[in-house]
């Protein structure tokens, strides 16, 4: 049961991390122009939500996390190709759809919804990598 619980807490620090590298580092100058924001706003959002951005930014990681590790213990995934074929299923049928809703509905550029559907492919990917590393410990633990 601590291996799961492992295998969700190291998803999810690689998952969260995997956001911060993608749209604060990669993707920065054109996130903040798809999203109308300065560096400055961001920073004073930031601090105006003080601590509880950062918990509900790791929160929303762990949730996505447990979700694709219960989806992948559900269908008893055993190969590489599993893991990431079920991540790439789910961020393509379900995440997607979902993004492209708020694109739709909140008046966002096509090209926010590239970027952001290019970071949960790649991040839910990065998840099922993890699972599938630690994969050995989680079958041999109840």
């Amino acid at each position: 049961m601590r291996y799961h619980l492992l295998a969700i807490v190291l998803a999810t620090l690689a998952f969260t991390l995997w956001g911060f590298a993608w749209y604060a580092t990669v993707f920065d100058d054109i996130w903040q122009s798809l999203i109308a924001r300065s560096e400055g706003e961001l920073i004073e959002m930031a601090n105006m939500r003080g601590g509880f951005q950062n918990f509900f930014t790791y929160w929303i990681s762990f949730v996505q996390a447990m979700g694709l590790f219960i989806l992948l213990k559900w269908v008893k995934a055993k190969t590489f190709t599993q893991y990431i074929g079920l991540s790439l299923i789910v961020s393509t049928l379900i995440v997607l759809p979902a993004l492209g809703n708020a694109t739709l509905f909140a008046g966002t550029p096509t090209a926010l919804l590239i970027l952001d559907f290019g970071h949960f492919s790649l991040g839910y990917g990065g998840i099922a990598f993890v699972f599938f590393l630690i994969r050995p410990r989680m079958s041999s633990a109840s």
